[in-house]
């Protein structure tokens, strides 16, 4: 379950962690918009590289690194199906390496743009950034409590997983639909616990008088400095030069022939 770690807020005093949270959300935004406009495999590198370079000052590369890892099934998956759908491209083999690296490395960007976030973002701050962008409190209120919650449920899930093997169960063996039935009681004691801490949670909020009041305050507001407001001048300066590069035709890839005969443009 360590997929889910890239939601799970990781404290710090770093420069990123210190970041106005729109300009974080705005950074990780323009980095998806980039990758989504662009199949490019140097751009592609490029766009990784610069996340890993921000994943390790904010010294959160530990529960990056487990993010990743749990997300190669889906990565391998994404491979498979690019390479074996490349068929009818010449030469065949390495068309469709090429074609799958790219397309693998593009959704690792995904991933790692909003992980990043995630990462280095409070709830409250997220809570807040979504106020600014005036979402109704009581999306923000739910979309935030998935994101508290949606790490814990995958430990408790591992919890349930590894003391039901413990008594014997064997999950990973034998035909699917009998892999399928095993799941039940491992389903089964999830459920109760997600009802009991949803029942824990409305009691929470009735005690605190969730809604009573469609005036909200915040003890902390968002305030950009002067170096939040050069770090997204920075970064918008290198999202338009992405989009320029791109209006303009003037990807690697189609600029350089021996690139192109492999990768897509």
């Amino acid at each position: 379950m360590s997929l889910f770690e890239g939601l799970r807020f990781r404290p710090g005093t770093t420069f990123i962690h210190r970041l106005d949270p729109r300009v974080k959300l705005a950074t990780s935004t323009m980095v998806l918009i980039t990758a989504v406009i662009h199949i490019d495999i140097v751009i592609i590198l490029f766009l990784l590289m610069l996340e890993s370079l921000v994943i390790l000052s904010a010294k959160v590369q530990n529960l990056w690194i487990k993010t990743i890892r749990g997300a190669l099934p889906l990565v391998a998956i994404v491979f498979a199906i690019t390479f074996f759908s490349q068929y009818s491209r010449e030469p065949v083999i390495s068309t469709g390496l090429g074609y799958a690296l790219t397309y693998s490395l593009r959704l690792l960007v995904f991933l790692s743009s909003f992980s990043l976030f995630f990462l280095t973002t409070t709830p409250d701050e997220i809570a807040l950034t979504l106020q600014q962008l005036r979402v109704p409190y009581e999306y923000t209120f739910a979309f935030v409590s998935a994101i508290r919650f949606t790490p814990v449920m995958a430990e408790e899930l591992q919890i349930v997983l590894d003391a039901q093997r413990a008594r014997g169960l064997e999950v990973d063996k034998g035909p699917f639909t009998k892999r399928i039935r095993n799941l039940i009681p491992v389903l089964v004691p999830l459920l109760v616990n997600v009802i009991r801490r949803s029942y824990e949670l409305a009691e929470a909020m009735e005690v605190k008088c969730f809604g009573a009041s469609r005036k909200r305050t915040s003890l902390k507001q968002l305030n950009m400095s002067r170096k939040d407001i050069f770090f997204l001048v920075v970064v918008l300066i290198l999202f338009s030069v992405g989009v320029s590069v791109k209006l303009l035709g003037l990807e690697p890839v189609k600029t350089l022939p021996l690139l192109g005969q492999f990768f897509p443009a």
